[in-house]
């Protein structure tokens, strides 16, 4: 099926504005998300600026764990195995038009369970 990519801030973590260096609390709808996928074996990946540095990714582990969600990989790496970026920055597009999917906000792109992809 491939892999989902989770934005850490400001998705499935708070983003506390005065100080991006810390990682803020759990979002629980979010992150009851992630613990849901990774029951049902669905491949989730943190995608993060932070995965910059050893100590980021250290970081990350580590809240990962304080907040009781899988030991995800930490990446800020996208390849063609991704199939879905949450992130609360991305604006989705039509694929291979540049052009901004005005009726699909909210929704996803892939449905997990029948494993078909729509395209706006």
């Amino acid at each position: 099926m491939g892999w989902i990519g989770v934005d850490l801030d400001g998705t499935l973590a708070v983003y506390p504005p005065e100080s991006g260096a810390l990682i803020g609390d759990a979002i629980p709808g979010m992150a009851e998300r992630v613990r849901k996928w990774h029951k049902d074996d669905i491949e989730v990946r943190i995608f993060t600026v932070r995965a910059g540095s050893r100590a980021g990714v250290k970081q990350v582990k580590a809240w990962l764990k304080a907040n009781e969600l899988p030991d995800l990989m930490v990446t800020n790496v996208k390849d063609s195995g991704m199939v879905e970026l949450w992130d609360d920055r991305a604006i989705r597009v039509i694929r291979n038009t540049g052009s901004v999917c005005a009726g699909c906000n909210g929704t996803s792109q892939f449905h997990h369970h029948s494993g078909d992809f729509t395209n706006c």
